[in-house]
């Protein structure tokens, strides 16, 4: 039997498990781990949450993380916070795999965001297109580390508009989760 809160990727061997979905804590906390090699070479860039503090736990492997200007090297065991509206990314280092946990206080969209970027990932498609990106950017309040994000806001809307008209979507149904949150 598998485990509904667990997504498998056979062509990579990548795993992402959600621990707590924001239905199960009141809208308090959203909570996924990460088994991952290609999708966090693909997906880490510098972004900024404007309005959602990160945690990030390290559990194996090594990682480059920054936030704001601070850049360093992670190893088991450490755990991070970013605050909202601070530039950060997490990447790993090596061939092995990394495996964090990460925490989203408060939730926002983020079970969704991931739902959409692991499906995407899954089905082999380009989750990092322009179009498809803006869409994401949009809908989940999440900006570029680097343009300040009052430029940015104009910008992403108008290409989000386009990517719309282009098929591109915040969500896709057929990545939808188990009882996905009503409550976004």
């Amino acid at each position: 039997m598998t485990d509904p809160n667990a997504i498998e990727i056979p062509r990579t061997g990548e795993k992402f498990v959600f621990l707590k979905r924001s239905r199960d804590t009141q809208g308090e906390v959203f909570e996924i781990e990460f088994f991952v090699r290609e999708f966090a070479l693909v997906a880490a860039r510098p972004h900024i949450h404007a309005t959602a503090e990160e945690r990030v736990e390290l559990i194996a492997g090594t990682a480059r993380m920054r936030i704001g200007r601070e850049e360093r090297i992670l190893g088991p065991g450490e755990t991070v916070v970013i605050p909202a509206g601070m530039v950060h990314f997490l990447r790993g280092e090596g061939e092995e795999f990394l495996h964090f946990r990460m925490q989203m206080r408060p939730p926002m969209k983020t079970e969704t965001m991931f739902e959409t970027l692991i499906g995407l990932h899954r089905d082999g498609k380009n989750f990092r297109h322009p179009l498809q990106t803006a869409v994401l950017a949009r809908e989940h309040d999440t900006y570029l580390g680097g343009p300040p994000i009052w430029l940015q806001k104009p910008l992403i809307a108008g290409l989000a508009s386009i990517g719309r008209l282009f098929g591109y979507r915040a969500r896709y149904e057929k990545y939808k989760g188990p009882e996905s949150q009503s409550a976004e």
